[in-house]
């Protein structure tokens, strides 16, 4: 007889699968005991995960700093972002080597590899925490963000008032 198979809880399980640092390549499943995950965006080697608590929790590849935990360490579990815990975060987007974050004030943090300036702060230096993105603010609620390679994207929800720049 083998072990007991693991009870997965009725919802917020996270599976993985293909290549993760994670489980060392093979399927898996984890959950958070006492919260929920609510969303989860996956880059080139590293996964974002968003709970129901509003917290950001950052695993895997981390060469650039796109985790946004103060280091460029890999890290192999979900860890929290102490640094947004007073934070409400919304939503996160991961590329091949950044993170985008929104939270529910409108407020957007990046972290992570800058080389084409993705992290829309100005500059092409990498980041190893998430930084603040002062172009957004509360008056440009974010509804998605995206990020690709070396581009990132945000889309505003709609307002009726006319664009300042219209194609």
């Amino acid at each position: 007889m083998g072990e007991p198979e693991e009870v997965v809880p009725g919802s917020g399980a996270v599976f993985t699968f293909g290549k993760t640092k994670f489980a060392e390549n093979i399927p898996s499943k984890f959950w958070f005991k006492n919260d929920i995950p609510t969303f989860l965006s996956c880059g080139d080697e590293h996964t974002a995960i968003v709970t129901g608590n509003n917290k950001l929790y950052m695993f895997g590849s981390n060469n650039w700093g796109q985790l946004g935990l103060g280091s460029k360490s890999t890290v192999n579990k979900p860890t929290c972002v102490k640094a947004l815990k007073p934070e409400k975060v919304k939503f996160a987007a991961c590329g091949r080597s950044h993170t985008l974050v929104s939270t529910e004030e409108g407020k957007v943090y990046a972290a992570g590899g800058n080389n084409e300036g993705q992290l829309g702060l100005g500059d092409t230096d990498e980041r190893n925490s998430f930084h603040l993105i002062s172009f957004f603010t509360c008056q440009r609620k974010i509804k998605q963000l995206s990020a690709g390679s070396n581009t990132s994207a945000a889309l505003t929800v709609f307002s009726r008032a006319r664009s300042s720049r219209p194609f």
